[in-house]
């Protein structure tokens, strides 16, 4: 987003206002860069802890600093894809395609997307994250989607990884559709296939460490389907799992409007209005990663980089009040928003539960 004047707010021609949010930027390369390596050094730390232990126990204990490694470095290739995270263009392409390998997305995937919600947010049929269903749809779904559907939504918040990985990662970070190759061909082709190519020296790395301390042991099948599983696979679910969780309570909200006519929605600040923001006790937000759950400051200004959001989050809520969508996270709260959010009236801008489609089927 381009700012206007460096003023706390400014006024575009169609009389938004955009609150100038620059002080927040990030202003070096060095200190991003160091907080890359070292996250990116303790992934391949615990990964080499997985190769070089023959204890399952100490494998399944390095699950913890995998999945946190994962999801901290997801950030850093969001914000690269965003050109926020350094001030350096090298850094932010080397960083954001390196920090992305561990949640296994493809950068250039992941940034032509995430560019989509962006540009779309809370609109149906434009914005793909986390768009709600209007009872109809949900009616005309065969019985097992309608079933996926409560359990992507269930109270327990236990769906949430696996919407995120069966909605948005399978069919869009992985490989490009037919319409992205055709706007984006060569780039994104070029971007997967250095995606794959670095899975594959990674994998001829990990085998040649393990032949050079226990040759045995890098020819028995049974040790690598025991790392790959409890080494990539189940931090992998973590990351998505956390993924899921951070989207979810991003747009999801009984406050939060959703619309489905683009000149309707074009007349309303839905980068301030329709994101929410959470704040958490210290210990809780040591567990996320980074500041990203003040969510409305990221739409407003992209170029604020995630861990300086807690500060621009704040500042919103100093100018705009209530506008903003801001609360104190509680286990109670989370399990209130997916027991009410499960469906939504987009004439009425109303979210509503399954009752209303079964009472009325």
């Amino acid at each position: 987003m381009t700012l206007l004047a460096a003023s706390p707010t400014a006024t575009t021609a169609s009389g938004a206002i955009r609150p100038d949010l620059r002080s927040w930027h990030e202003s070096s390369w060095g200190r991003p860069l160091a907080v890359f390596v070292a996250t990116f050094g303790l992934w391949l730390l615990a990964l080499a802890v997985g190769l070089w232990t023959e204890r399952a126990l100490v494998r399944a204990v390095m699950v913890v600093p995998l999945t946190f490694a994962a999801g901290q470095l997801f950030t850093v290739g969001h914000d690269a894809g965003h050109g926020s995270f350094s001030t350096s263009r090298v850094v932010n392409a080397v960083a954001g395609r390196l920090a992305l390998i561990p949640s296994m997305h493809v950068f250039g995937l992941w940034r032509t997307n995430h560019d989509v919600h962006h540009r779309y947010t809370n609109l149906r049929g434009r914005d793909y994250v986390w768009t709600p269903l209007t009872v109809a749809e949900y009616r005309a779904l065969p019985r097992w989607r309608r079933a996926l559907h409560r359990l992507y939504r269930h109270p327990s918040g236990l769906g949430l990884g696996l919407h995120y990985a069966i909605e948005i990662w399978a069919p869009r970070m992985l490989w490009p559709g037919r319409a992205q190759r055709a706007r984006h061909g060569k780039r994104l082709l070029a971007d997967t296939v250095l995606f794959y190519g670095l899975l594959v020296a990674l994998g001829m790395s990990a085998w040649g460490f393990v032949a050079t301390i226990d040759p045995d042991r890098a020819g028995d099948p049974r040790f690598w389907a025991s790392f790959v599983f409890v080494s990539l696979v189940v931090p992998l679910l973590g990351a998505q799992w956390l993924i899921g969780f951070v989207i979810y309570l991003n747009h999801t909200h009984p406050d939060i409007v959703w619309y489905d006519d683009p000149a309707e929605w074009s007349r309303h600040q839905v980068q301030l209005e329709g994101a929410a923001g959470q704040r958490f006790v210290p210990l809780r937000q040591t567990l996320l990663p980074r500041r990203i759950m003040n969510h409305t400051a990221h739409h407003v200004d992209p170029g604020v980089p995630l861990r300086e959001l807690k500060g621009a989050q704040q500042h919103l809520v100093d100018l705009f009040g209530d506008r903003v969508v801001s609360y104190d996270w509680s286990r109670k709260r989370f399990r209130d928003v997916l027991s009410h959010c499960k469906l939504y009236d987009y004439d009425t801008k109303r979210w509503l539960t399954y009752a209303v489609a079964d009472r009325d089927g």
